[in-house]
């Protein structure tokens, strides 16, 4: 069985990391992000280009053989903790592994880098939101669950 590669991607190679967020909300809500959604994706290109500008945002790719299996992101918050205090956290988000590669610590890893990214940006905090699949994955990881709530609004 073929090791994967972990990399980050470059600017330009932001649309890996779309198609790769297509598929996970497909998987994960069993629908077309692009009949109920229909401007996402250049809204997800805007969002972590903006970023990439200021080195507030990150995409790690896993490959094998060139392919790409797995996908992480990180990005700096903005909030009034970081604002008015200057307490830096980053958020991860879409941590998604192609089905045929789960459970050989793909994620895993991709979580490890985004974590890596964020304490070289001086991060007190790393947040996510996981899903029931994904907790163990974060939790062997030493994410713990945290204090917030929530009230949904819709």
């Amino acid at each position: 069985m073929p090791e994967p590669t972990y990399r980050r991607l470059a600017v330009a190679e932001i649309p890996i990391a779309r198609e790769m967020r297509a598929k996970m909300i497909r998987e994960m809500e069993g629908k077309d992000p692009d009949v109920t959604h229909p401007t996402w994706r250049r809204r997800y290109e805007d969002f972590y280009a903006s970023r990439y500008a200021d080195d507030r945002a990150a995409l790690f790719l896993a490959e094998i053989d060139g392919a790409p299996v797995g996908v992480a992101a990180v990005y700096l918050m903005t909030n009034h903790r970081s604002e008015i205090f200057g307490y830096r956290s980053a958020y991860v988000s879409n941590v998604w592994v192609e089905p045929a590669w789960r459970r050989r610590g793909i994620a895993s890893q991709l979580t490890r880098q985004t974590v890596k990214w964020a304490r070289g940006r001086g991060c007190e905090v790393v947040r996510l939101r996981s899903s029931k699949a994904g907790r163990a994955v974060y939790a062997g990881l030493g994410f713990v669950t945290s204090e917030e709530m929530e009230l949904r609004l819709s």
